[in-house]
């Protein structure tokens, strides 16, 4: 292996893994990750120092010992569910509403206030409200407002903001539901495909095994596009003889 002065400035494609154990089950990716960074273990300075008259407070004799663990830490924008999940330190499951007929929901309508119907992804186009007194059919738009979505729904004036029963059909939804807060620890393996954009010759990273967590705060409502950060420890598995490797291709 020869010396050859150059500089690095990688450009890569980021997949993960979630851990089965020590093994990585199917990867994530290409995540458009702005920051990896990789510090080295934190070592603890052991020394021994000179009593002795001619050498008073020198230091004979020093080791350094490990102490804090090699970290990781990585900022990422691509945020399909699973990755948003990592990041609020949440987990994904699926859900499926199939189409529900509810007939004779009994709700008093507030003007201006929303009230939330049992049932999400409401069909306004199946959506029929009743004033109990009278039997006069609401008009939607008009003297009701309602939030498909959400279920969310109101009156729009002081003659629509009486009891009501209220018919009306789902949809059907499916898609995933991120449970925030749910796993703080988050075992995954780190793969890089990349290129030293300084000689434009490719190099591998792999990260064998990380204990992450979510460290930063999610703003919702950002201006910007939300970005995830996870932080953790990286760990030598059984076989391996250091927590990540680096492959430059000459």
């Amino acid at each position: 292996m020869s010396y050859k002065d150059t500089g690095l400035i990688f450009a890569g494609n980021i997949y993960m893994a979630k851990m089965a154990g020590d093994v990585a089950t199917e990867f994530a990716g290409p995540i458009n990750v702005s920051r990896l960074e990789l510090t080295p273990p934190q070592p603890e300075s052991v020394n021994r120092t000179s009593f002795e008259r001619d050498t008073y407070g020198q230091v004979l004799d020093s080791v350094n010992l490990p102490g804090e663990a090699p970290r990781i830490a990585m900022d990422f924008d691509s945020l399909p569910s699973d990755l948003l999940a990592d990041a609020l330190a949440g987990t994904v499951q699926d859900f499926n509403n199939a189409m529900q007929t509810v007939t004779g929901e009994p709700v008093t309508l507030i003007n201006g206030l929303w009230l939330k119907l049992p049932n999400s992804h409401v069909d306004t186009s199946t959506i029929v409200v009743t004033a109990d007194a009278g039997a006069t059919t609401l008009v939607l738009g008009t003297d009701y407002q309602v939030e498909s979505a959400t279920g969310l729904i109101r009156a729009l004036n002081d003659t629509a903001a009486v009891a009501v029963s209220i018919d009306y059909d789902t949809l059907d939804a499916s898609g995933n539901r991120v449970l925030g807060a749910t796993e703080i620890s988050k075992k995954r393996q780190i793969i890089m495909d990349g290129k030293n954009l300084v000689t434009g010759k490719t190099a591998a990273v792999t990260v064998w095994s990380a204990a992450f967590s979510a460290t930063q705060a999610l703003d919702l409502m950002s201006r910007e596009f939300i970005t995830g950060t996870l932080e953790g420890t990286m760990v030598t598995p059984e076989g391996k003889t250091s927590p990540y490797e680096i492959d430059f291709v000459e």
